[in-house]
């Protein structure tokens, strides 16, 4: 699998996967408010700053996600974040200035969630959790190549991890198949 992937939602809407050491970090880039935000997926990002510094700051070396940018005509400088990248010491990490200098995100949540829709979101879900369940499938058979099949205790958890993610994936999508009252297919 590829360092960096991406796909292309909508005019306004990116989701993107980084593989950073040995695991994959999800996010998403969204036009909102006349800039281009990033928007990391995962908790562990979100919470740790430090490490969400350090991960975005290698994405943004990144060759291919420079191509991608150029491509959809998004300028490199120009990109904010929903996390405060912003370190104590600033010469602790590399990061662009530019990146996320709005003062709360508070703001970035609330201008996320009136410019998407709750379809929207529960399909950006269903989205992360069929990158997930990509990921597994291909550690489980990876694994498989390597002789390790349904006898090995990890391939087994291996397997539960698919099979709760594709349940997730699918109790997403009765959410989204089931009318919620007036408020279907507006805003939040």
């Amino acid at each position: 699998m590829l360092e960096f992937s991406f796909e292309i939602i909508d005019e306004a809407n990116i989701n993107i996967q980084y593989k950073y050491g040995s695991q994959f970090f999800h996010f998403n880039l969204f036009w909102s408010n006349g800039d281009w935000t990033l928007h990391p997926f995962e908790g562990i990002l979100i919470e740790n700053r430090e490490m969400c510094s350090l991960i975005i700051a290698d994405l943004l070396k990144n060759k291919d996600f420079h191509v991608m940018l150029a491509k959809e005509k998004i300028v490199l400088s120009r990109l904010r974040t929903t996390v405060n990248l912003q370190p104590d010491d600033p010469e602790e990490f590399e990061v662009s200035p530019r990146i996320d200098d709005r003062s709360s995100q508070g703001d970035e949540l609330m201008g996320y969630i009136e410019n998407h829709s709750f379809e929207e979101v529960l399909e950006l879900e269903q989205q992360q959790m069929q990158a997930k369940v990509d990921f597994f499938q291909e550690i489980i058979q990876r694994m498989f190549m390597e002789g390790i099949g349904p006898e090995d205790p990890d391939f087994r958890k291996v397997q539960s991890i698919i099979r709760i993610y594709k349940d997730t994936f699918d109790r997403l999508g009765n959410i989204n198949d089931n009318p919620m009252g007036d408020y279907n297919n507006k805003r939040w």
